[in-house]
This record gives structure tokens, sequence and C-alpha cells, in this order.
């Protein structure tokens, strides 16, 4: 059996669990396409079994993600070379106003977040007043380094955002877009910082894929469902989920994403304050502007895509990297990287005051099925 929400979005009865998959092309006995062929019978077939049956508990990824996030920052200090003492008498010796400011932006910088969700969640007919997004957009922050084996920050958001409307689908895809925005202005910064600073030096294996993913993002990305429909044929499966997910009006409505990636400049301006704000405080007046716009995007990235415990490890380990490369001593590198550390900390623990002084407690029933209806969304995009 099946959930109502699940046989709405396939179109199913509740009793009837075979759907179409749109992954298959080839032709059967009898003339029936193996996009005929339904998930059972796919199941049934030896090697989809086997990786079926190959899945990690919350608490075993969880303790691989640990482990990365030790082993790199670990080899941080043995293979890079890093004085930890020296470190930390650059940090004492660090300017306390430009340390504030800092702060300041970096917390601030959430407000515009929220403002760029409330956008998106008004979209799918997920309407909050911005003070609640707000808290919202803490508690993810405190539960994505504090509470990771229960849940993360983007469920977290999404599970707040439909509470009480059954409205699943839409709020998964007003936080899966909200990141996707976000990290689309990632790159943007990235490309443009490559192409108008004097990045000769910076190796093509780091420019080319800035560059490539930024035209992805802005010319292709936006035209997914023609090229889905003019490719695949507007009765395909792949097409038909365009036509039909709650997501459809984020290609539709041109004025929303314009403004939503606007919303994500200006809050990416202020992260690259934040980064200025951080170097200045630490005396690192030779990093020049432009460079800025190319490192901090890549960290980011590389935060999200590596499977580490919230990025740490693989961030410390790309900030050392990009800094040194630009001239920056080993033990001024590694005291940046921790001082972002302690940002993103700080930021985490105002969340943890939102969530307990809120009482945003999450029931167990809701969690299952947005957990459930979440699954079901993020294997099928």
């Amino acid at each position: 059996m099946v959930s109502p929400a699940y046989a709405e979005r396939v179109d199913i009865a509740p009793g009837n669990e075979s759907y179409t998959s749109s992954s298959a092309i080839q032709t059967r006995d009898g003339g029936e396409t193996a996009s005929d062929v339904d998930s059972t019978q796919l199941k049934s077939l030896p090697v989809i079994g086997v990786l079926k049956n190959i899945r990690l508990s919350k608490q075993t990824k969880l303790n691989l993600k640990l482990a990365f996030s030790a082993l790199m920052f670990a080899s941080l200090f043995i293979f890079g070379k890093v004085d930890l003492s020296k470190s930390w008498e650059v940090a004492l010796q660090s300017n306390g106003w430009y340390l504030s400011c800092a702060v300041v932006f970096f917390l601030g910088s959430v407000v515009i977040n929220a403002k760029r969700w409330q956008l998106l969640a008004d979209a799918v007919g997920l309407r909050k007043p911005l003070m609640a997004l707000l808290q919202f957009c803490y508690v993810g922050l405190f539960f994505n380094l504090f509470l990771p084996s229960t849940v993360g920050g983007d469920f977290s958001r999404g599970y707040y955002l439909s509470k009480g409307t059954g409205k699943y689908k839409s709020a998964f895809y007003s936080v899966l877009a909200d990141r996707t925005v976000g990290i689309a202005v990632l790159f943007l910064f990235g490309s443009i910082g490559i192409l108008t600073g004097p990045a000769g030096n910076l190796p093509l294996t780091l420019k080319l894929p800035i560059i490539l993913g930024t035209v992805a993002i802005f010319f292709v990305l936006p035209f997914a469902p023609k090229i889905c429909r003019l490719v695949l044929g507007p009765e395909n499966w792949i097409t038909r989920r365009f036509e039909n997910s709650a997501a459809k009006v984020y290609w539709h409505d041109r004025k929303l994403v314009a403004a939503a990636i606007a919303l994500s400049v200006v809050l990416q301006l202020v992260i690259v304050l934040v980064h200025v704000t951080v170097g200045l405080a630490l005396g690192l007046t030779m990093i020049p502007i432009w460079y800025y716009f190319v490192f901090y995007p890549c960290v980011a990235v590389l935060g999200f895509v590596t499977p580490s415990f919230n990025g740490i490890g693989i961030r410390e380990w790309a900030y050392t990297y990009f800094l040194t490369f630009i001239g920056v001593d080993n033990s001024h590198a590694l005291t940046y990287a921790m001082m972002w550390l302690a940002l993103t900390t700080l930021s985490s623990l105002v969340g943890g005051i939102v969530y307990f002084a809120g009482h945003l407690q999450i029931s167990k029933e809701e969690r299952e099925e947005y957990e459930h209806v979440q699954q079901e969304e993020a294997e099928t995009a």
C-alpha cells in the first residue's frame, strides 16, 4: 500500500503500486516497452535487487561522515605542516572590531536567506511570515551542526514549512529551489572572479568546472522542461514530471526566479563581505577582492558535495589550500578557516536558542510522513 500523497504524485490508486519507469527505452516481448515495467519487476532483477539491498543506516552514514571529517582535519596538521600554536597566536592578535563586524554581517545574512525562501515558498502556496521563516532557517543551522543524526537542516525547514498543511511535496521543492538558487549564484560569483580577476595562475582543473557549471545552471537548467519535451517527447515520464510537479512554477515564473536570484546576489555579497572582514581582522591585506569571489564559492560548493560532517575538515583543507595558493602562510590560513568554523558554530548556537525557546518540537507522525515524501521526491529529482 502506498501513501495517498505518493498515489497522487504518480496518478495511481492506493491499492495499485505499479507505475511506469522512465529510465528504460528498450522494447520487450509482445511489443511491451520497458517504460511499462513496474517497480516490482525492476526490483526483481538481480543487479538492481542487490543494489537495493545495500542500505546504510542513518547512524552508519553519520559515523562515516564524522570519520571522514576527523581524518581530513587531522591530515591538515600531519600533511599540511600547520603549527597550531602559531595559529593560536595569530587568532589572539586579530582585530576585534573587524571580527565583530563579521559576526553581525554573518548573522544578518540569514534574514536575506529567509526572505528568498519566503518568495519561493509563497509560489507553491505555503505562505508564512518572514519572522517564522527566519526562525526555521536558524533552527536548520542548529540541526545541521548539532543534530545531524536525527534531522538535517533542509529537512527541518521543509518540515516546519509544511507542518499542519500536508503540502509536503511543495515544501520539499521550495527548500530544493532555495538551495539551487543559492548554489547558482555561488557558481556565478566564481566565474565572475575568474573572468574579471587576474586568475591566470589558477589551475585549469579549478577554473573549468566553475565556468562549465555556471553555463549549465544558467543556460541549460532553465530550459530543462523544454529540452525534455523536445528530446524525450511530451509523454515521457520525465517530461510529465516537469509538467505536473509542484516545482513547475519555478520554470514558468521568470520574475519569481529573477527576484530570488537578485536576493541571492545580495546574500552572497554579504557573505563575501564577511570573508573580507575576517581577512582584514587577520591583517591579510594582500588578498585581492576578486580572489574572494573565487575561493569562497569553491569552498562552499566543496562543503555541499563532499560526504563530510557539515563540511568540517574538507572546508578547512580548502580554505588553507586557496589562501596558501595566493601567498598566505599556513598559520594565518588555518586561523582563517577556524574563524569561519567559529562563525558557523555561533549561528548554529543561535538556532539552538531559537529552537528551545520557541518549543519547535518535531512530532513523530508528521516527521515520518514528510520523510517518506521527501525520500520519494529526492530519488525522482
